[in-house]
């Protein structure tokens, strides 16, 4: 069975992805990126490929009531679920679905651009980083947060094996295509081919607090493209996956759930 590797969820899916990846692993790595962007108050920002929002909310608490913050998103059912959800009190968030090949903003009118865990399930990077170039103010920023090698993430790295193993490479690839563009020097010639200059990197290491495999497995999968196929699989395949993934995370326990490393590439480029 095919999975989407551009993580096109459905309403009810992109509900349980806001549910169960934002709190456990989107939020923290979201909160790394908008403190490595340094956004200040009273600026206008747009958060590229926004999914549920986590990093546009947080960008909306930096700018203040006088900034000004756009989260988008091509995916209908995220930007329905954002919608439903609080902003801070006192902020403006503006919603829209749109692609991030045509940016709902006039030419140099942005002072900061997110793109948080976005870039790697675009079809044409480099046409979206051109149109992100036209809408950022001279002096303006891109602050990209990118996932690390998959080796590096433990957790991922397990589940990504195990549903490759049991159920089939057509189902973990969507998972699979998160950690699509993860090398440093790509990203920091994909920036330098577009026009950026002044680029800065950083991996960050990232704790992520998850529960018990047994628990947290099955309901991730359900909360990302590669649920049709799991649950198209024969219950001894799923079981197997959850049961390899305990077994290989088994020295992160730590009695209530596991504490496994994970990594993000942090890149800052300036127009």
């Amino acid at each position: 069975m095919t999975t989407s590797t551009e993580w096109q969820l459905a309403r009810d899916a992109a509900e349980q992805y806001q549910k169960v990846l934002v709190p456990s692993i989107l939020g923290p790595a979201a909160s790394t990126l908008v403190e490595w962007a340094e956004i200040e108050r009273s600026v206008a920002v747009i958060d590229v490929g926004c999914g549920t929002g986590a990093a546009t909310r947080l960008a909306a608490e930096k700018v203040g009531a006088t900034g000004r913050v756009v989260g988008i998103d091509v995916n209908s059912g995220m930007i329905q679920v954002a919608r439903s959800l609080p902003i801070p009190e006192g902020a403006t968030v503006e919603w829209r679905e749109c692609s991030a090949y045509e940016l709902p903003s006039e030419d140099q009118s942005v002072d900061v651009v997110l793109c948080a865990q976005t870039l790697q399930f675009l079809a044409d990077r480099p046409a979206a980083l051109v149109e992100i170039h036209r809408v950022l103010k001279l002096g303006g920023r891109l602050c990209v947060g990118l996932w690390s090698e998959l080796q590096e993430s433990p957790y991922f790295h397990a589940l990504v094996e195990s549903v490759g193993k049991h159920i089939g490479e057509k189902t973990a690839a969507g998972l699979r295509s998160a950690f699509g563009l993860s090398d440093a020097e790509q990203i920091r010639t994909l920036l330098e081919e577009a026009g950026y200059s002044g680029i800065k990197m950083a991996v960050k290491p990232i704790e992520l607090d998850l529960p018990l495999p047994s628990v947290f497995v099955p309901i991730h999968i359900r909360a990302t493209p590669m649920a049709a196929g799991f649950e198209a699989a024969s219950p001894e395949a799923r079981k197997s996956v959850v049961r390899d993934v305990a077994k290989k995370l088994a020295l992160y326990e730590n009695g209530e759930g596991i504490r496994v490393p994970f990594t993000t590439h942090l890149a800052v480029a300036t127009k």
